[in-house]
């Protein structure tokens, strides 16, 4: 089955990155608000990846286009639903496998193909990780693939002199040239909370939270195999 999620997916993974600079391997040691910018991002990053699971909800708006998440994401396991237009998808990624289910319209759209949509609709569909066509989803399902999405970018970082509240938490705000902003937890364990994008073409948000205990999804069974997917 030839479809377009490869291209689908990776627009989403393009609207993640938050073009803040970092700088990787620093150890963090208690409140943030008293650290550099960079080592700020980078103890935020170094925590995303040592949690347990989190969760992830987001919606950002480029070049008329809204995409929209709400997704649990694990190092081994994650999914959720993915909304972009015309296509409502559920998604779950584990042991190398990618499992979609979608209603007919939306896989119409993915596939061109209306056979094709109306033998796979409302139906779990399984996919290795590695097929083409569907592997870049792991890079939205699972935490570090992520992650690695919201690392490096060619403007200067700095902070707020002050720390804010963000749903409950203390928070360091961090900023570049382009007016995106990302708060990070102003503690021993500095999550990131929420980022937000500047003004523009590119608009929205990505909120994380339920760290260590993110409602993580359940791996679909009788699912319709697709490729080399076993």
């Amino acid at each position: 089955m030839t479809t377009r999620t490869a291209n689908l997916a990776l627009a989403v993974a393009a609207l993640l990155g938050a073009p803040l600079v970092g700088a990787a391997g620093v150890n963090t040691n208690g409140s943030e608000a008293r650290k550099p910018a960079v080592q700020i991002f980078a103890d935020a990053r170094r925590a995303m990846l040592g949690a347990k699971n989190f969760h992830v909800l987001g919606s950002v708006h480029e070049t008329g286009a809204q995409v929209s998440l709400n997704l649990s994401l694990s190092p081994g396991l994650g999914g959720g639903t993915i909304q972009l237009p015309g296509v409502t998808m559920q998604l779950v990624v584990s042991g190398g496998s990618v499992y979609i289910k979608a209603d007919e319209k939306s896989w119409l759209k993915l596939t061109g193909s209306k056979p094709t949509a109306e033998l796979v609709a409302d139906r779990w569909i399984k996919a290795s990780a590695s097929d083409p066509d569907f592997s870049s989803f792991t890079e939205l399902a699972l935490s570090k693939s992520f992650m690695a999405q919201i690392t490096l970018g060619t403007s200067a970082v700095s902070k707020f002199p002050a720390t804010a509240n963000w749903g409950g938490h203390m928070a360091v705000i961090l900023t570049d040239n382009v007016g995106d902003r990302l708060y990070v937890v102003d503690g021993t364990t500095p999550y990131m909370l929420h980022i937000q994008r500047g003004p523009g073409a590119a608009s929205g948000y990505i909120t994380f939270s339920d760290f260590g205990s993110a409602p993580m999804p359940t791996i679909p069974v009788k699912a319709i195999s697709f490729g080399n997917s076993s």
